[in-house]
């Protein structure tokens, strides 16, 4: 399915603004979070960018190899990045190889956790490099934010969090009391065998490895906003949010943020959804 058509007939009477006003919370999130833009659109938008950009850069690149020709505002050293000390955390010694994901969703946090597994477990199996020497990170951001925190935060605000994140079936059964991705879900059916290792795609498994998680500052600034209402306290629950995260977590200042950091340090990028 495409994105979603905006058809207007022409200018709208002030009854049917009013209508739109005060907007509800939901729409306050969702402002919040994505700029006021709808999500479907915007990766529609932008995948036909990215598409006409990597066409025009092609072109770019083969004119300027065939003529030889630089750039007036190049240098012979190039540019490169400033380092920050709050971002040395990236700076994981002895890595042979560095990967981070990004993740926005419900679906997209899980989908991150899954493709980390695949990555050590193919760095270690094919090329015989062992987890402690690649570098991982998994970017919890916009929708995804939550898996970032523990389960005392998930046994308080979970129902919240599954309808938000728009968790399924078993996931949305155990958000009400835990974070669904921390450890295994007890009773679930084993891998086949020979791929056992796929089993070992949660938050726990994976922080035992050396996998790193950044959790979004400002989404976490917003859902303290939000589960406090009109009436409650969103600093404290902020300080309640940010001093409960999942082993191997971190608060930054935001998500896209550590996308940037993250690759200026380094790590090949994979935005998951």
């Amino acid at each position: 399915m495409g994105p979603r058509a905006h058809v207007r007939n022409g200018p709208k009477a002030d009854s049917e603004l009013n209508a739109d006003w005060p907007p509800t919370p939901d729409a306050l999130f969702n402002a919040a979070l994505t700029g006021g833009l709808i999500m479907e659109e915007f990766r529609a938008d932008r995948r036909r960018l990215i598409g006409a950009g990597v066409v025009a850069a092609a072109a770019g690149m083969a004119a300027a190899c065939s003529s030889g020709a630089e750039s007036k505002g190049s240098t012979a050293a190039g540019w490169n990045p400033t380092a920050d000390d709050q971002d040395s955390w990236l700076d994981k010694p002895g890595t042979r190889h560095r990967m981070a994901f990004d993740s926005v969703s419900g679906e997209g946090g899980a989908e991150a956790l899954g493709y980390a597994n695949n990555f050590i477990h193919v760095n270690q199996a094919d090329y015989g490099i062992n987890p402690d020497q690649v570098g991982v990170v998994i970017i919890f951001r916009h929708m995804a934010t939550p898996y970032g925190y523990n389960d005392a935060i998930w046994s308080k605000y979970g129902k919240a969090f599954a309808d938000k994140m728009k968790l399924k079936d078993d996931a949305a059964k155990r958000a009400a009391t835990m974070n669904p991705m921390l450890v295994k879900a007890p009773g679930g059916e084993p891998p086949p065998k020979g791929l056992e290792w796929l089993a070992d795609s949660t938050i726990t498994d994976l922080g035992s490895k050396g996998v790193q998680f950044a959790v979004c500052g400002l989404a976490t600034k917003v859902i303290a906003g939000l589960l406090a209402g009109k009436t409650g306290d969103a600093a404290a629950i902020e300080a309640e949010l940010r001093s409960n995260l999942v082993p191997s977590a971190r608060i930054v200042p935001a998500g896209i943020s550590a996308v940037n950091r993250a690759q200026e340090h380094g790590y090949s990028f994979s935005y998951v959804g």
